[in-house]
Formats: C-alpha cells, structure tokens, sequence
C-alpha cells in the first residue's frame, strides 16, 4: 500500500530507525522493503556491504526489462567472484523532469567478503554502458551488526530511494519498485 510518511524516524522489526523523509515524505511501502532486506542481510552475516547507485537510461523505456537484463548479468559475475550465495538488492524507477526513466539501486553483500566496491562498479558500467546508459555512484557503507550508529547512517541514505516524488510514471502493469525477497 502507498502510505506517505514524513516523521524523522520509522518503526520497524521492534526499532526506530532513523530516515530522511523531507521535502516530500517517504513511500513506507518502499522503505519497509528496504529494511526488511536490510535486516535480513544483518541477521545472515556479521558484515554487510551495502552500495548505492544510479542508472540512467537513454531513452524512456515501458517496462523495467533494462533492470532485469543487468540483474540477470551482474549477479552471476557476483556470485562466481565473490563466491556467495545471497544477493539482497532494491531499486526504484523514477522518472522527474527528464523525458526517459533512471533507477536508484542498493545491492547488498556479505560484507566479509567484499569490502570496496570498484571490481563490482567495473562490471556495473561495463554492463549498464552496454545498454548505452550511464552510471553514477552514491556511496557505500560496510556495515557491522552491531555497529548501530553505522546501521542507522545507512538507513537514512537508503531511505531516500523511498521518496514518493518521482514514481508513478509510468504504465500501470509497470512497477515503481523490486526488491530480493531474502528471508531469515
């Protein structure tokens, strides 16, 4: 359900968690999927890395099919790489004052495992450039289950990805968001 927050904070799993809801609010949809994922991957490894970015694409497409055929080729790359079996991932489709859709997308990892983000960033371009679109890094974190103040820092740079501004151009079989659907 499309429910529009804009408290500083949202409570879920037993916990506030610290968002960045100004301007025009949090989608709590969104941002439970986030969390829901983000915690799953904390329950699952004592690191996790997490890895923000955007993809712009060349012109304006009907579908998501772009994001699934980068999926489809970057997360076996990952897996044979970095030898692991659990990719937590969510990306929303945007679309504000230019003609064709982007995408915010944050990949999540076995933080023991990969520690910087440039082989993954080498294969992300290499990738969505092949599509003609561009790349743009946001940020990454390498997060500790029990590191809070890091947990929380990160929920606030994901939780922009659930601002509602932006979303819902597009055809109504069409999603504003996915996201893995890892459990614990």
């Amino acid at each position: 359900m499309k429910h529009i927050i804009h408290s500083s904070f949202y409570w879920y799993d037993d916990k506030a968690w610290y968002i960045n809801s100004k301007a025009s609010g949090i989608r709590t949809d969104i941002l439970r999927a986030i969390l829901k994922q983000l915690t799953t991957m904390l329950y699952h490894h004592r690191k996790v890395f997490v890895f923000r970015f955007d993809l712009h694409t060349p012109i304006y497409t009907d579908t998501n099919e772009l994001i699934t055929i980068f999926n489809s080729r970057l997360f076996p790359r990952i897996e044979r790489h970095y030898k692991v079996s659990r990719i937590g991932f969510l990306w929303v489709r945007e679309q504000e004052k230019a003609k064709q859709q982007h995408y915010h997308y944050v990949l999540m990892l076995d933080g023991s495992k990969v520690r910087l983000p440039f082989e993954i960033q080498n294969w992300i371009k290499e990738i969505w450039e092949f599509q003609d679109g561009t790349c743009h890094w946001s940020r990454f974190h390498d997060l500790k289950r029990n590191d809070e103040e890091g947990i929380q820092k990160a929920s606030y740079h994901l939780s922009y990805l659930a601002k509602p501004r932006g979303k819902g151009y597009r055809p109504s079989q069409t999603k504003d968001f996915n996201s893995s659907r890892l459990k614990r």
